[in-house]
């Protein structure tokens, strides 16, 4: 196995971005099965619990994300605002995105489970939100948000 020091940068930005993802990812899990034990299951007799647990644990998650990255992944010690901006609008439509495909695959979870009844449905549909916005992060954080061109 190579040492970290040795690989090509892109190889290097790409483990950096895994290992702070697991990490931030854990964060995420954690909190999102708090929440659910917490959270009444309508708040306020219209929203799902699992679409407040999911919006408020990635956030929780994106908070990991972009300390850890800036500093570690993308090597920025500098305090840009127009990078935070891109950050957060970028984290915005992840944040979207993710409680969207979460919403999805619980709804075809739970409607279809005379097809396909598969045991750990919010685990299941936690992990395909969570992989769809990690590689929509990594190319936004690379190419759009962490740019050299600051």
């Amino acid at each position: 196995m190579n040492n970290l020091s040795s690989m090509p940068d892109l190889n290097k930005q790409v483990v950096k971005f895994t290992m702070i993802g697991v990490l931030a990812v854990l964060v995420d899990l954690s909190c999102y099965y708090l929440l659910l034990q917490v959270i009444p299951e309508k708040l306020l007799g219209a929203i799902p619990n699992e679409t407040v647990a999911k919006s408020i644990s990635f956030l929780c998650g994106m908070s990991v994300t972009y300390s850890l990255n800036k500093l570690w992944t993308w090597k920025k010690k500098d305090k840009s605002k127009s990078r935070m901006a891109k950050f957060v609008a970028l984290y915005g439509f992840s944040l979207v995105m993710n409680v969207a495909v979460n919403s999805s695959l619980l709804f075809l979870l739970h409607h279809f489970s005379d097809v396909l009844d598969l045991p750990y449905k919010y685990f299941i549909a936690f992990v395909g939100a969570t992989g769809f916005s990690a590689v929509m992060n990594f190319i936004g954080q690379k190419f759009w948000v962490f740019t050299t061109e600051e």
